[in-house]
């Protein structure tokens, strides 16, 4: 009796066991052909609006999802905008002189600020051999010692005049 009752038992889990993979596999065909639906309907969507950006003409209740998509397109077109001008400064400022006086990005040769005329005094810096160090460098191009390592004096580049009048002191 007892072996009766453990094997109807075990028969059961079985059945409920098979019963739950063919329904899983079932949900699983059903998720695989809604998947496929949505495609086609991204694919006829897509379609539509191509005809509508090619024509401006669409049934009237397309045109309400059309004009969404412009929408997005133009934000989307704004942003690669943003983005782009972002990527002009950037490089603007890690190649450039910054003004002292109004903080403006100038090209490395300019003498004086595009923004408020100001003159650009470049700094020098110079390694402790006596070697100007070139911005952004690591090492020093005369004596090959590493820039972190370089007693880095900074002096800014003076003028003729002011060369002939310290040497007139």
């Amino acid at each position: 009796m007892v072996l009766s009752k453990v094997s109807d038992l075990a028969k059961n889990v079985g059945d409920k066991t098979s019963s739950a993979i063919e329904t899983t596999k079932q949900n699983s065909k059903i998720s695989s052909e809604q998947n496929a639906i949505n495609a086609v309907m991204r694919q006829i969507g897509e379609f539509y609006y191509e005809k509508y950006a090619e024509t401006g003409v669409a049934d009237e209740g397309i045109v309400k999802f059309c004009k969404t998509i412009d929408g997005h397109n133009a934000t989307i077109g704004e942003a690669k905008a943003e983005i782009a001008r972002i990527k002009t400064e950037s490089a603007a400022a890690s190649s450039g002189v910054i003004c002292p006086t109004c903080g403006g990005t100038n090209a490395a040769d300019r003498k004086f600020c595009g923004d408020c005329g100001c003159k650009l005094e470049a700094e020098k810096r110079l390694c402790a051999c006596g070697a100007e160090i070139a911005a952004g460098a690591k090492f020093c191009g005369e004596c090959g010692a590493r820039f972190d390592e370089i007693a880095v004096a900074a002096a800014f580049v003076e003028s003729d005049d002011d060369a002939n009048f310290e040497e007139g002191e």
